[in-house]
């Protein structure tokens, strides 16, 4: 029997209801016992522009997508022209059959530049620009079109209100039913995804049975899937498992100010029954509390951090790349004057505003270099979303234990990335405190004599010491002292020491796959899913690899890395960003220089497909080094 694996892509307009609809299909598929893995792209405009979600569907765990999709579900015009390039050979293109006479040129919301592609790509094969043209481009290339009339059916199934406003749910359902999803499942899906709107369940439900009726009668249905028994999942994105690890890592002061990707962690923070399933852990939280505080700016968001973090409390902030920018001068002061704080840094396309909305991984040298002056920082990042959850945890630790700031990297990619949890493993979760001790007047807030570089942190109102941006002595008084400056800088930097040896390598650095392969893999972030998918197709062709999976960039693995590479023989460094920052920065610490490179800096995911033909491509070209651009998505 053929394995199920699904790719599914559901656009339309920003606001359009695209979310939910890929709600509903990814439920439905879950309540029948699959696994589902997604992607969420969006345009950085508030309502309007062309927005979609990409999703993968297996009975085992997928790591990561790929092209040419089996549906492209269309829920308005622009979504046949913007996915012209999605298709392939038996794609299933669900539209509205009203769309049909729809021009090109009358595609407001298609950015001139994508229209000007579109244009170009029809013209050339003699195509006209219109939905029909574009139809008959897909169907040359093998896609099946499925022209519905979504009027009709909604309104066979209701009546009264406006069509319209259940395409999205009639677009999940038509693909449910094509799919072979038992139609129970479906109905399911849509009382969890409208849980608390009951008045609206079952007009949705009318909808959806229409679209199984409308599959069935027009013979579109193919086959039925098997259900699988399947335990309970959580089916969280980069977002929630940062904020949920936060909240288990004890976190008691978020501060934010709205950004794009970031703001979602601190959104989930402020409905904290998101986490009852963590029992235990929400009722602690609903006793203690956690504070979430929108700041003004940005600037205010992580001084009122650091101002809680002084006191004892745990306390992070979140925010993305032009936020970060603007933090740059108290995260200063945060590192001079060893404060425990948590930056988590999603990262998206720059520079500047650059793509608000879009994924990006090229702020690892801003975090490895952000402040003016020398200073200490852990950096460190996750690569999928159970990473987010313990990684968080461990950042929380890291920043209490060794008394410096710690910034945590989340991609985009990541952020938006819908995936399944089993569970959370409970010995996993440590919360590792700091002891109070009490000197009262005169306390060494900043004691030089310590052989690991870490002070303690002091009650604070209890023990009496001073905080200043400028270089201090063990009170924290300004000074300018050249023997104190020296011993200060030791001290502080000595802290770094002493976390590579206390973190354990997993959480520093992984070689995952076959110890002696023929090509390396490099990486970091959320090309760990994809990379990991592709080693196990080129196993099948009889190619052995293995990737050298990066996490801690500050203190960097620098001997485990060399190691690895200086047995590698073929090795490939993959990252979504333009200078190949991780590679750069293994040049900068081995002195070890990655030839190839895979690289995607137009702001959307790698997918598994194009990482295969782009490594072929170097395996087979063993002597001139490559550097592959990716240029797939819309």
């Amino acid at each position: 029997m053929t394995q199920v694996d699904i790719n599914i892509t559901v656009g339309g307009p920003q606001g359009g209801g695209i979310d939910t609809s890929s709600n509903m299909i990814s439920r439905a598929f879950a309540q029948s016992g699959y696994f589902v893995f997604g992607v969420r792209e969006y345009h950085s405009n508030i309502k309007g522009r062309h927005s979609y979600t990409h999703v993968r569907i297996k009975e085992e765990r997928p790591r990561s997508l790929k092209y040419p999709v089996d549906f492209l579900v269309a829920l308005d015009p622009d979504s046949i022209f913007e996915h012209l390039e999605d298709v392939g050979q038996g794609t299933k293109v669900i539209y509205d059959s009203a769309i049909e006479k729809a021009e090109l040129s009358s595609a407001r919301m298609i950015m001139r530049d994508t229209a000007t592609r579109i244009k170009d790509a029809l013209t050339e094969e003699s195509y006209p620009n219109t939905i029909l043209g574009a139809v008959e481009w897909m169907k040359k290339r093998g896609a099946k079109p499925i022209s519905v009339p979504f009027n009709n059916v909604v309104q066979n199934a209701i009546s009264g209100g406006v069509p319209s406003r259940y395409f999205n749910t009639l677009g999940a359902a038509l693909t449910l039913a094509i799919s072979g999803i038992e139609l129970k499942y479906m109905e399911e899906s849509i009382r969890l995804v409208f849980s608390g709107k009951e008045s609206i369940v079952d007009e949705n439900i009318a909808v959806v049975k229409a679209a199984y009726d409308y599959c069935k009668s027009n013979g579109l249905i193919e086959r039925q899937l098997p259900f699988h028994e399947h335990k309970q999942k959580f089916l969280l994105t980069g977002n929630d498992g940062a904020a949920i690890g936060k909240m288990m890592g004890g976190l008691r002061m978020q501060t934010y100010y709205p950004i794009t990707p970031a703001s979602d962690e601190s959104t989930i923070m402020e409905s904290h029954n998101y986490i009852k399933w963590v029992d235990t852990e929400a009722k602690k939280m609903k006793d203690a509390g956690i504070v979430v505080v929108q700041t003004e700016d940005e600037i205010a968001a992580i001084t009122m951090a650091i101002g809680a973090a002084i006191t004892g409390t745990r306390s992070s902030t979140a925010t993305s790349g032009p936020g970060f920018s603007l933090m740059a001068e108290a995260f200063s002061f945060a590192g001079t004057d060893e404060v425990p704080l948590v930056v988590t840094l999603y990262q998206r396309g720059g520079p500047s505003t650059g793509l608000p909305t879009r994924n990006g991984q090229s702020d690892l040298l801003f975090a490895l270099n952000t402040g003016h002056g020398e200073f200490p920082r852990i950096v460190m990042s996750s690569g999928d979303v159970e990473e987010c959850i313990y990684d968080s945890i461990n950042a929380m630790n890291y920043a209490q234990r060794y008394q410096m700031p710690v910034i945590h990297l989340i991609d985009k990619n990541l952020a938006n990335t819908s995936d399944f949890i089993d569970t959370i493993e409970q010995k996993k979760v440590k919360v590792n405190g700091m002891k109070f001790e009490k000197h009262g007047l005169n306390f060494k807030r900043y004691n030089l004599d310590t052989e690991n570089g870490i002070s303690n942190l002091g009650a604070f109102g209890k023990d009496i010491f001073w905080m200043t941006g400028d270089e201090h002595d063990e009170l924290g008084h300004v000074t300018e002292d050249t023997e104190v400056r020296d011993r200060m800088m030791v001290k502080r930097f000595k802290k770094v020491e002493t976390a590579d040896l206390e973190i354990p390598m997993d959480e520093k650095a992984q070689l995952l796959g076959h110890k002696d392969a023929d090509i390396t893999f490099v990486t970091w972030g959320s090309q760990k899913g994809p990379i990991l998918d592709v080693i196990d197709l080129l196993a099948e062709e009889g190619i052995k690899a293995n990737l050298l999976y990066v996490k801690m960039m500050n203190p960097f693995p620098t001997k485990f890395v060399a190691d690895v590479l200086k047995k590698a023989r073929i090795t490939i460094d993959v990252e979504s960003n333009f200078l190949g920052q991780l590679a750069e920065l293994v040049m900068l610490k081995t002195g070890i220089k990655i030839e190839n490179k895979i690289l995607k800096y137009n702001g959307r995911h790698m997918t598994e497909d194009e990482i295969l033909s782009a490594s072929r491509e170097i395996i087979n070209n063993k002597e001139n080094k490559i550097e592959k651009v990716l240029k797939h998505g819309a």
